[in-house]
Formats: C-alpha cells, sequence, structure tokens
C-alpha cells in the first residue's frame, strides 16, 4: 500500500473512532511515514452535532501536499408543531389544592409535548370553594376536584361537558410539625385532645372542603374504633382552614402542632423534613375519590383530561406522591 494511500485510510479511520466514542475525549496520532504529526482530540457530544473532524497532510503524486478534511455532521430535533392554528391557545384549570405537587412537576413537559397549547394555567384552592366559582361563571377549560360531592356540584349544574371521570383516591393521615413537643406523642386521632394532650394545637379543614369531610369521617371512625364518644370536631380543632393547602402550610410552620390531611401531603413534606406523619388504621382511615372533568369540547381541554387519565399520570402520582388507584 503507498504512503498516500495508507494516510488516508487513517484519516477514515480516525473519523469512524470519533463517531463511536461516548463523550470522551479521542487523541489519536496520524501521520504518513516519514512525516510528524500532532494527536488531534475530537470531543464527541449526542445533543446537536457529531463533529468528526479528521485532517492529515500526505504526500501528493509530485512530492506537494495535500489536506483531507471529513466535514462535520450536524443532526437537528424536529420541534413539534401545531396541527391546526384554530386549536392555538392556553388551558386553564381548577384543581384541588392537594394536586398542587403533582401538577407542578409535570405541566411544563405536558405543555412542552403539546404545541397547541400556549400556555397551562392552574388554580388551586378547595375543591368546594372552587366548584362554586365555576357555577357562578368563573372561566375555565377543566375542574379537578378531591370529592364526588364538590363534582356533583359542577355536574349538576350541567357544565360537565367532559364526564367526570375518578382517576386516583388519596387517603388521610395526622401530619404532625417536627419539632413540636407532642410530635412523639401522636399515634391516633384520641391523641389530639387536650384531655389527652394538654395544650396541643390541632387544625383540620372546614367541613364543607373535601379535607374536612375526609377528617370528619376519620373522627366518626374514631368514636366507634377506640370507643371515645368525646373524639369530636369541637373538642378537636384549635383552628379551621379553608383549603388543605392552607392546613399544611400552617403545621410545616409550627403554627400547628398537628392537623388531619392527606397521605399525599405527607409524602411531600416528610422528606423535606417539613412534616412527619402518624399512619392511621384502617378501621380509623377514609379516603376520598380524585375526579376530573372537561367543561368544554376544545382539542386541548380533551388533550389535558386524557393527560390526567393516562397510566403514565398515574404512575407518577402514586409512586411519588402517594396517591391510590381509583
Amino acid at each position: 500500500m503507498s504512503a498516500r494511500r495508507a494516510a488516508l485510510v487513517a484519516a477514515l479511520c480516525l473519523a469512524l473512532v470519533s463517531c463511536a466514542g461516548t463523550g470522551d475525549d479521542v487523541g489519536t496520532d496520524v501521520s504518513a511515514p516519514g512525516t510528524s504529526s500532532t494527536a488531534t482530540s475530537v470531543p464527541v457530544t449526542s445533543t446537536t452535532a457529531l463533529w468528526n473532524i479528521a485532517s492529515s497532510t500526505v504526500p501528493g503524486a509530485a512530492g506537494g501536499t495535500t489536506a483531507t478534511t471529513v466535514r462535520p455532521r450536524v443532526t437537528t430535533t424536529t420541534v413539534p408543531k401545531c396541527a391546526d392554528d384554530a386549536n392555538k391557545g392556553p388551558v386553564t384549570v381548577l384543581a384541588a389544592s392537594s394536586m398542587v405537587n403533582v401538577l407542578t412537576e409535570l405541566k411544563d413537559a405536558w405543555v412542552a409535548a403539546h404545541p397547541c397549547v400556549t400556555a397551562l394555567n392552574i388554580s388551586y384552592g378547595s375543591s368546594a370553594t372552587l366548584a362554586a366559582q365555576i357555577t357562578t361563571g368563573a372561566p375555565a377549560d377543566a375542574f379537578v376536584s378531591a370529592s364526588d360531592s364538590t363534582m356533583n356540584t359542577v355536574k349538576n349544574a350541567g357544565l360537565a361537558v367532559i364526564p367526570p371521570t375518578v382517576f386516583a383516591r388519596n387517603k388521610g393521615t395526622i401530619l404532625l410539625w417536627p419539632k413540636s413537643r407532642f410530635v412523639d406523642s401522636v399515634s391516633s386521632p384520641v391523641d389530639l385532645l387536650d384531655a389527652v394532650n394538654p395544650g396541643i394545637k390541632v387544625g383540620l379543614c372546614v367541613a364543607s372542603a373535601p379535607c374536612g369531610s375526609l377528617a370528619n369521617t376519620i373522627l366518626s371512625n374514631s368514636r366507634a374504633f377506640y370507643g371515645r364518644a368525646d373524639v369530636t370536631r369541637t373538642n378537636i380543632a384549635d383552628t379551621e382552614t379553608g383549603s388543605v393547602e392552607d392546613l399544611v402550610t400552617k403545621v410545616e410552620l409550627g403554627e400547628l402542632d398537628a392537623g388531619i390531611g392527606y397521605v399525599s401531603d405527607c409524602v411531600y413534606a416528610s422528606p423535606r423534613g417539613l412534616a412527619t406523619c402518624a399512619e392511621l388504621p384502617d378501621g380509623v382511615n377514609s379516603s376520598n375519590n380524585y375526579l376530573i372533568a372537561g367543561l368544554n369540547a376544545k382539542a386541548n381541554t380533551r388533550a389535558f383530561v386524557d393527560w390526567v387519565m393516562s397510566y403514565a399520570f398515574g404512575t407518577t402520582a402514586r409512586t411519588k406522591y402517594g396517591f391510590l388507584s381509583p
């Protein structure tokens, strides 16, 4: 093999080795016999371009030199486009405050995958309050509720264009401020009584909110389970909040020693050191259904409803945030 051909083969081999790299720099010395060459470091990336540049000086037919270069090869990512500009626009959602963590994590990825959606605007609050807003004309495309009764308010008003569907459940728990002097003294709703732990400050959601309705069920179950007729809202609650988000915030800030909230709030707050939780036995605990309904027939609304009902969304809600299957 001639020196010229050997050099060309070596240059091509250099390019092939560079393409097979995994991101590490590859240095290869390529030189024709009798000539000197400098090692070339070729960084390989897996993002927008693979720069495979091999350059060497080889002897020409008449003793001259010829420069051989392998040009850059560029790959591009195709950005999805909206198939119908008439469908372009924002999606507005009113959602139960206990959904804030999972929706906040996933919303940006959903918008990025739906080019017709220009923005996903979500307002959180008590499901009862949100249902009342919808029935009095608040603009929204979808409603995510934390109870059957609050969704029925919207359904019975004839506003659920895409019918309500249960996509998850959420059980109750006792949330505790980690620095509370009562943190090791509470293991059941009975321990929330002043008669058991004098001076303990306890919060419950208002009875009209889904988290408050759940708390009432848990207290009722406790009276039967423990044989304690005094386990009542009146005897336990020092503070009532309009939503579970407000309740959890008060516990996390130490304004309350304890409160009855959702397991999903515990799963989020506990690893962050914001709260600890006392698990309730099956004979005491209960759960709320979570439902979604579309308030119009827009394509983007349908896409949002389908997403919340999807396996991927449900898996994240269950494995990362403690929700249960419907």
